[in-house]
């Protein structure tokens, strides 16, 4: 059996080598890349939500570049009018104060910074800050204790107990995932959100606060401004289909020639606001205002005491912002500075740099004060970050006090702001000797109402100083005066008016009484006289009694008419025909004279002649 033949190393042809080394190389690159995926973590298609980067990634992360955003500076100019919150007067403290502030760690961050007052610009008060939350856990997580209970409360079940005038929202930080424009699942539950809070306390207002910008040099480059913008317009059209107003909080802490955050607006991780940023933010908001008649329920009642948010209540970091470093800054008080590094991201457990609080002159350092409630007398530091730190971060504040004086204070010019019918006027003030700021406030002047003007059951009120208007409804009382119809009086008929209210509600009611037939002399016809009314024309007729012949009354006079006649018979025998005919004519004028009468006639007895003459008649016959 032939044995096989293998060549010498020394007998390798030049393409063989090279073919050889080729080939190395590339089982090398292959290896290598294998292990930096394996330390790296995932990709930027495949990072899950909530698993955090690796401790040195941000040393070695790439920044994007990125064109300054479009769509929500677009999203903001074609909104409807009143929706994105326009440039107003200094609404002054009190406006903040009156507000409650929601988010996650950003929003917690507001309690760890002071004005140049030196007072925090909110406090647990008015303050829901929730590290790592995102706007999908509104309505579940129960993040908000409060004094003397062991109870947790969602957001809208504290919103409801606290009962703000107004609530300043800001989600979508720890929704961000990549570069996707897709918005629709994060405003959907969004929108679900702020449905809760407003069926749960429905007499406040709604202010939604723009997503803050990202640095241009963060850790976990996964984040991009691209969705940020496309966030920021969806929360434009939210608000403007649902009635929400906007802040449009962006137009001061972005760069709008690079598109990131301006400098000095992030801590070192790039997404955590600094004492710049939040300092420009209440600025912003402030001169920002959206004031609206305080519509909530008088008296408001027991109102409990915010204890807070539990520390690390959330403890995965949705944003992968280095979940094994935390921020740590350090800031300065008014009348004194810092030397060292004021920004650092120090590893749970470890232990910054050194930073050391310089006093100016007429002042004196007074200790340090850390976020996590610890304080510190040496001007130099070096801060052990906890253990238990979260991604939200460490503030520590040096304090300065001025040598022994009285302060002499002088107003601040450009910083007064009068007072007017819903909003505190302010005014600052600083010692011309130590420098310190103050702020006071004047009251709101409240609206003064005119005497009103009625219509129907509605009072409108007009304000005499900004010119609101109220309507306040009262009890109706018709008013009938006005005439809708007005039917004279007749001869039978009293006069019959038809009012009407302002309300529509009719009434009848009566004027002048009947005037009664106003009658004519009448005319006369045979027993019968006609009467007519010369007002109505309406006619009467009355009946009335006709003269007739006479008849003797008694025996004794027919008795005696009959001797006279036998007497002289020859006589009577002859005129009987004259008698007669006088008689006829006699009766004939009796007639006609009845007949003039008008109302009454009296019938006149015949002469006795007359009587005689018709008694022999009648006896004769």
């Amino acid at each position: 059996m032939k044995k096989p033949s293998f060549p010498l190393p020394g007998r390798f042809s030049r393409n063989q080598l090279l073919l050889i080394a080729a080939g190395c190389a590339a089982l090398l690159i292959t290896a290598a890349c294998l292990v930096v995926f394996a330390l790296g973590g995932f990709s930027a298609g495949t990072q899950p939500e909530a698993t955090p980067e690796s401790a040195e990634s941000a040393q070695t992360a790439t920044p994007e570049d990125a064109a300054p955003p479009q769509a929500a500076d677009q999203a903001v100019q074609e909104a409807a009018a009143g929706t994105v919150l326009g440039q107003t007067a200094d609404a002054g403290r009190s406006y903040v104060d009156g507000t409650l502030f929601i988010g996650d760690s950003n929003t917690a961050r507001y309690m760890m910074y002071a004005d140049e007052t030196g007072q925090a610009f909110t406090t647990l008060n008015n303050n829901i800050g929730v590290v790592s939350m995102g706007a999908g856990s509104i309505t579940t997580l129960e993040c908000e204790k409060f004094k003397g209970s062991s109870a947790m409360y969602t957001i809208p079940e504290a919103v409801a107990m606290l009962k703000p005038q107004r609530i300043i929202i800001c989600f979508g930080t720890n929704n961000l995932s990549g570069s996707s424009t897709d918005a629709t699942n994060f405003i959907s539950s969004y929108l679900k959100g702020l449905e809760a809070i407003e069926t749960a306390w429905p007499y406040c207002d709604i202010i939604v606060s723009a997503i803050p910008p990202l640095d241009k040099q963060r850790e976990n480059t996964n984040l991009t401004m691209t969705q940020v913008d496309a966030y920021n317009a969806a929360l434009v059209e939210m608000c403007e289909d649902n009635g929400y107003k906007f802040l449009n909080s962006s137009e001061v802490l972005r760069d709008s020639a690079t598109g990131w955050a301006r400098t000095d607006c992030t801590l070192s991780d790039g997404v955590h606001l600094s004492k710049t940023a939040v300092t420009a933010y209440f600025e912003y908001v402030r001169t920002h205002a959206y004031i609206t008649e305080d519509r909530r329920p008088q008296p408001l009642g027991s109102i409990p005491t915010p204890d807070g948010v539990p520390a690390n209540l959330i403890s995965e970091d949705p944003i992968a912002v280095r979940g094994a470093k935390v921020p740590l800054e350090f800031v300065a008080t008014h009348g004194g500075s810092l030397s060292g590094a004021t920004s650092q991201l120090v590893k749970k457990g470890g232990t910054s740099s050194a930073v050391t609080a310089v006093p100016a002159e007429g002042f004196v350092f007074a200790g340090w004060t850390s976020s996590t409630g610890a304080t510190y007398s040496s001007a130099t530091i070096q801060f052990t970050m906890p253990a238990d730190a979260n991604a939200g971060g460490v503030v520590l504040t040096a304090h300065f006090t001025p040598d022994a004086h009285e302060h002499q204070y002088v107003l601040v010019s450009g910083s007064e702001v009068a007072a007017t019918c819903l909003n505190a006027g302010t005014a600052k003030y600083e010692c011309s000797i130590c420098g310190e700021v103050i702020e006071k406030e004047t009251p709101a002047l409240g609206h003064d109402w005119d005497g009103g003007s009625r219509s129907g059951d509605q009072i409108t009120y007009t304000c005499r100083r900004c010119g609101e208007k109220k309507t306040e409804t009262v009890a109706h009382t018709h008013s009938f005066d006005s005439v809708v119809s007005d039917t004279p009086a007749t001869c039978t008929n009293a006069e019959i008016i038809v009012l009407q209210c302002s309300c529509g509600e009719q009434t009848t009611t009566t004027g002048q009484g009947a005037l009664g037939h106003s009658w004519d002399g009448g005319v006369q016809s045979g027993n019968q006289i006609i009467y007519t009314c010369t007002r109505c024309g309406t006619t009467r007729t009355e009946t009335v009694d006709i003269p007739s012949e006479s008849t003797p009354s008694s025996s004794e006079d027919t008795s005696s008419s009959s001797s006279e006649e036998s007497s002289s018979s020859s006589e009577g025998s002859s005129s009987s025909s004259s008698s007669s005919s006088s008689s006829s004519e006699g009766s004939s004028s009796s007639s006609q004279s009845s007949s003039s009468e008008s109302s009454s006639v009296s019938v006149s007895s015949s002469s006795p002649s007359e009587s005689t003459l018709d008694t022999s008649e009648q006896t004769e016959s």
